[in-house]
């Protein structure tokens, strides 16, 4: 493969090709112009010839071949002299050229020195900007920007990847156990069979459940959002869902919402309110009370679910929205659930052109906001 020409190559080959036609164009001016002169000079003798007296007119025509003898060989020395200096120029002109195109673009071999150098185990250390303030500078600071994004992103997929095969191994590993036990004990009871049964489908209705939820995080973008749907009625069928739980419990879920009519995808939507519900109640006290609220104001509909939970810690409040995280493993574990439910209600939220937030309730516990457009999102893929 033929190696590419260099940039500071080609900027030297085009300062040369402009210098040269100016060297050409300023040669042929001034030989244009001397040639004119010449002829001028040329016509000079002559004219007194015109008005001379005629005892002396055999003399003149030697001397005015003498005289275009001599501007002859003037105006080829000049000719000659004007060639070799615009040779001379350009040869100047171009190696000056090359040295400050190359000193001009040492910042820029600098920068790209250390991007070459760069792997994804650095990239949360930032390049040394010049303080030239010109565009490698500008260059420097894109590259920081975006080494900082791919930094968060490769972070996260580490915790993802790490969280991921640690909820995964749980149930494949209590599968495991319960087949060797099983296989072990040989007992072959319809009762200790049913038992076994059981487990086993409980464990996989699990792995299920986190399979789909993974798959939906990945599928949001090709879901159409163009539906119209009633707020009100969203979120009341969401609750409505929970009521078994929610008796179980002895937790009262208060609704309050205004009538609006979003833009967006039924099921996604129903969704993110449904998880929200879900994790109030989940994480209120027996007894305890849920209050959703829904709100339209300057073009947006904010829904704000507000349990009497523990709380979550402000340093986790990011964190909480990311797949698989728990802010307290066991108590999450024992409760159930694979840890997707907030990440989907984030994901959800901004394929809709939204965004999902947690912040302290006044009386204690959460409230999380979610805040939706009324209009179209997002365009559909």
């Amino acid at each position: 493969m033929k190696k590419p020409m260099s940039l500071r190559l080609r900027l030297t080959l085009l300062c040369a090709a402009l210098l040269t036609l100016c060297c050409l164009l300023l040669t042929l001016t001034n030989n244009l112009s001397a040639v004119q002169m010449a002829h001028s000079v040329q016509a000079v003798p002559l004219l007194p010839a015109q008005t001379a007296e005629a005892d002396a007119h055999t003399d003149f025509p030697m001397a005015s071949l003498e005289i275009s003898e001599t501007v002859r060989q003037a105006r080829g020395i000049f000719h000659l002299q004007s060639l070799l200096a615009m040779a001379a120029v350009l040869a100047a002109g171009l190696f000056l050229i090359y040295r400050l195109v190359g000193k001009v673009l040492a910042p820029l071999d600098e920068l790209a020195g250390q991007i070459r150098g760069r792997t994804a185990e650095d990239l949360e250390r930032p390049l040394a900007v010049p303080d030239s303030g010109d565009e490698v500078a500008e260059l420097a600071r894109a590259f920081n920007q975006m080494s900082g994004r791919l930094n968060q992103v490769f972070v996260m997929q580490k915790n993802f990847s790490h969280n991921a095969a640690h909820e995964f191994r749980t149930p494949l590993a209590v599968l495991k156990t319960r087949i060797g036990l099983f296989r072990k004990k040989r007992d072959f009871r319809p009762e200790a069979v049913q038992d076994f049964l059981q487990i086993m489908e409980g464990e996989v209705d699990r792995l299920s459940a986190m399979v789909s939820s993974l798959l939906e995080l990945t599928n949001l973008e090709q879901m159409e959002r163009g539906e119209r749907l009633s707020a009100e009625q969203l979120i009341q069928g969401a609750a409505d869902e929970l009521a078994l739980p929610v008796a179980e419990r002895q937790i009262s879920v208060l609704v309050d919402v205004s009538p609006c009519t979003l833009t967006g995808n039924e099921r996604l939507l129903h969704r993110a309110v449904f998880n929200l519900l879900e994790n109030a109640v989940k994480y209120s006290p027996t007894g305890g009370s849920v209050h959703v609220a829904g709100r339209q104001a300057d073009g947006v509909f904010r829904m704000e679910v507000t349990d009497q939970g523990p709380g979550i810690p402000t340093e986790l409040r990011q964190q909480i929205f990311e797949p698989f995280f728990r802010v307290d493993d066991a108590r999450s574990r024992q409760q159930g659930g694979a840890g997707l439910g907030l990440a989907l209600v984030r994901a959800i939220a901004e394929v809709h052109g939204g965004a999902v937030r947690v912040e302290e309730a006044p009386s204690g516990g959460s409230r999380f906001l979610l805040e939706l457009p009324m209009g179209p999102g997002r365009p559909d893929a």
